[in-house]
């Protein structure tokens, strides 16, 4: 499971948007907004990184660090 760094997620709606977004198209995965700067746990395959950075982003959530 590969951990991401989330800025700007600061609620549960947050939260929401992001599971919504994500569902089907990246599977299981879990998000901590609890800590700041966020944490997204997720099994995902390295070249679907990309892809994953590029949606976050456009929902104004981008990656900070890869952990």
């Amino acid at each position: 499971m590969r951990k991401f760094e989330l800025d700007n997620v600061n609620c549960i709606n947050c939260a929401n948007l992001i599971k919504n977004s994500l569902g089907s198209s990246f599977g299981k995965f879990e998000l901590d907004f609890e800590k700041k700067p966020a944490i997204l746990s997720i099994d995902i395959s390295d070249d679907k990184i990309e892809d994953l950075k590029e949606l976050l982003s456009d929902l104004n959530f981008p990656v900070l660090k890869v952990l």
